[in-house]
């Protein structure tokens, strides 16, 4: 064959693949997280340049602190948005704003009493004291940033998770800008203003958006195919859905954030520095695995009796994606951990090896927990977070005593690898479900029903 054939045929194998929703959704998502990764470093190397380090080290604060506020009132509505909104047809629009209405006004109240208290707990001059016009904007920025994070599970729960990426892109863009516009000009607390202020413009397009064109599509059912929407889920299965998948994020939010104070109170504050750069690898990849299973989980919950399916394609695309490059990150790590410093090679290098290995068990726990938000059994997401955060949380004294910072990194591991071995036969017994079309033998392959996916209609 002529390379102008191979080329042709590779072209029309790369369409093919796009054709298919659940494909494109996985990797618009894990572009997505690339466009993210991409240009929070490069934010924060700018930020680094154009502000002082006081300045920096406050802004930081007071994003991570909006962002958690902002985490911790959601309600973990986006995971619900992606679960039900698929098949919510003529009740989507109410799903959203439901969504949107519960999520502001709870970010609105968490928001206002923690500025509350920076203000009248901390005297001026201090770090995270803030004035009431500041307090003010802190709040409208919180409740802009949930919304407009809810606004990405809407678009990926409509199949059209594309504009995930744009969006976000955009928004990288026009927050480098305004990060050297604020500091030229001397703005105060220019690092959050030039985080935030950007959220709040592109909420309207967005919305217009949605509003306008993915959902009147959507309740049309122009993209439904052959499925039949079931609408919105009652209040009762919605707010069990929300309550344990929420119980679930307080204590995976609470383990993260709780880590590196903990590594600073039992091994050093050096060692909470070395963590630092592995975590953030560690994050982005398991990003990426969820950007994956986020597009399984809508289209399973289009088509429930294919779900296994679309299970097995998905781990295959992980296999070939995820995994080997948590290989050449560990095999690499060095190389990598050479732009912090040769204090980071030494002391680095093997907690974010150990971390890249976790990501190999990590796959049969993101399967399992992906399972359990199609059968609406987020209860199992808590206590599975639960056990984790006690496995790490609980092994790093024990262990840093003689493994130092390694330490979190066998720690994390052992925690992943203990779900997985529980996990397994549940997971196993999942994705050898036969295809409903053909339950003996002889049937078509998950590959071939997988093919069969009804592309979304233009």
């Amino acid at each position: 064959m002529s390379v102008g054939g191979m080329v042709a045929g590779r072209m029309r194998s790369v369409r093919r693949e796009m054709g298919n929703p659940l494909y494109r959704n996985a990797y618009a998502l894990m572009l997505n997280t690339v466009v993210n990764s991409g240009f929070g470093l490069l934010y924060w190397v700018f930020a680094a340049r154009v502000f002082s380090t006081d300045e920096v080290g406050r802004g930081n604060a007071l994003v991570n602190l909006m962002m958690m506020i902002s985490v911790l009132t959601s309600l973990n509505f986006g995971q619900a948005i992606v679960r039900f909104l698929p098949t919510a047809g003529r009740d989507s629009r109410a799903l959203v704003r439901t969504s949107y209405l519960v999520s502001t006004v709870v970010g609105i109240v968490g928001a206002t009493a923690v500025m509350a208290y920076c203000h009248w707990a901390y005297s001026p001059g201090d770090p995270l004291h803030v004035s009431f016009g500041f307090g003010a904007w802190f709040v409208v920025s919180t409740a802009a940033w949930s919304v407009f994070n809810l606004q990405d599970q809407v678009l990926t729960g409509l199949r059209s998770a594309m504009w995930v990426a744009l969006e976000n892109g955009v928004y990288g863009v026009v927050k480098l800008v305004l990060l050297v516009v604020v500091a030229w000009f001397g703005v105060s607390d220019g690092v959050f203003t030039s985080w935030s202020a950007p959220v709040i413009a592109l909420l309207v397009p967005v919305t217009l958006l949605i509003s306008r064109r993915l959902m009147p599509r959507h309740e049309a059912g122009l993209d439904h195919d052959a499925v039949v929407p079931t609408g919105a889920p009652d209040r009762q299965t919605l707010v069990r859905y929300l309550a344990g998948d929420y119980l679930g994020q307080v204590f995976n939010q609470a383990m993260s954030s709780f880590l590196p104070v903990l590594v600073v109170m039992v091994i050093s504050q050096s060692a909470s520095a070395y963590l630092l750069p592995a975590q953030t690898v560690f994050l982005a990849m398991s990003m990426l695995s969820v950007a994956i299973t986020s597009a399984l989980v809508v289209e399973g919950a289009r088509q429930p009796e294919r779900a296994h399916l679309f299970a097995r394609a998905v781990l295959r695309r992980i296999c070939l994606i995820v995994l080997p490059a948590s290989l050449v990150i560990a095999l690499a790590a060095p190389l990598l951990l050479w732009f912090y410093g040769p204090v980071y090679v030494e002391n680095s290098t093997l907690v974010l090896q150990l971390l890249m290995v976790s990501m190999f068990p990590r796959v049969i726990v993101t399967l399992w927990m992906t399972k359990s938000r199609l059968a609406n059994r987020t209860f199992g997401l808590a206590l599975q977070q639960l056990v984790h955060a006690i496995i790490v949380l609980g092994g790093i004294p024990l262990l840093a005593p003689v493994m130092g910072v390694d330490a979190v990194g066998w720690a994390w591991l052992a925690g992943e690898a203990v779900l997985a071995v529980v996990m397994a036969p549940s997971v196993i017994r999942w994705l050898r479900q036969p295809a409903p079309e053909a339950a003996g033998p002889g049937g078509p392959s998950g590959d071939a029903i997988t093919r069969e996916i009804p592309r979304v209609r233009d």
